[in-house]
């Protein structure tokens, strides 16, 4: 017998994409309970997919203003009825055994799941954590595992620990840590079982492209959120890694430096750019 499992999918002036992500959506072996899609606040018209959205009987929820993600997937969780909550960015896409492979661990006593995937348009691309259950030694090292698209967790547990509208980003390991900390059965299915795209012009990596060195409390918060938890190493380790990302895309270049400098020090500053040509030379893919 299947659970009752709803889908959450977030969207923002991506109606294009979001047709694909419900391509995926509609291929599954086991089809979900319900569908809800939140917009935030899209100046982009959704009308296109509008013939999509209804032909799956999902409900299209756009909000008054634009509040980020998180809100919109606090607000999916509220909306929703289903026993697990999968969420879903209207830029990626679940392969078709998604739902099935979430419905047999849930039977088996899961809280919380997140997967390997592979790169969309680029699936020889592959990136997969070998962990059967996320563990502190991998969160550690950052979000080793996924992003939203392959993170589910039951509705009531997500009722009781929401996601933190505070952060600008990093929020899917903030979430991670938090349920870890909690000692819920936090499984991680070392497969890849959904495409994820990298490089959007609206994305992550984008945003930091532009973002001044004035607003690095934006770039930092889950780090400076979860400090005890990472230790001195691992929170220099992380916090210089955030703030030199995609470096040479950067104007100010010199500034950046410095601030990783004053921020972690000289030698967590020293080692990125160590890992950093070593991940080089080594042609290692792309991570999370």
């Amino acid at each position: 017998m299947s659970l009752n499992i709803s889908v959450v999918i977030t969207t923002y002036n991506r109606p294009d994409c979001l047709l694909e992500a419900l391509d995926g959506v509609k291929s599954q072996l086991l089809l979900p309970y319900e569908i809800i899609i939140i917009d935030d606040n899209s100046s982009r018209s959704y009308e296109d997919a509008m013939p999509a959205i209804n032909a799956l009987g999902a409900r299209y929820l756009k909000q008054n203003v634009s509040c980020g993600a998180n809100k919109a997937r606090n607000l999916g969780v509220e909306c929703s009825k289903g026993d697990v909550i999968a969420f879903l960015d209207d830029d990626d896409v679940w392969l078709p055994e998604y739902l099935t492979t979430l419905n047999n661990l849930y039977k088996a006593g899961a809280d919380a799941v997140v997967s390997g995937f592979k790169q969309l348009g680029k699936e020889e691309v592959v990136v997969v954590n070998n962990d059967d259950v996320v563990t502190k030694k991998s969160l550690l090292r950052g979000n080793t595992y996924c992003g939203m698209s392959g993170f589910s967790a039951k509705r009531q547990l997500l009722l009781e620990n929401t996601f933190d509208e505070s952060l600008n980003n990093g929020q899917d390991w903030d979430m991670y840590v938090r349920l870890f900390q909690l000692g819920v059965n936090f499984v991680n299915v070392p497969e890849p079982i959904f495409l994820y795209r990298f490089q959007n012009e609206d994305g992550i990596g984008a945003k930091v492209r532009q973002m001044e060195v004035k607003d690095i409390d934006k770039r930092i918060g889950s780090a400076l959120k979860h400090r005890k938890f990472l230790g001195d190493y691992w929170f220099k380790k992380r916090v210089s890694e955030q703030l030199l990302f995609s470096l040479k895309y950067k104007k100010n270049k010199l500034s950046w430096i410095v601030c990783s400098i004053r921020t972690t020090g000289l030698a967590a500053t020293g080692l990125f750019f160590i890992r950093a040509l070593r991940r080089k030379l080594a042609r290692r893919p792309m991570s999370v």
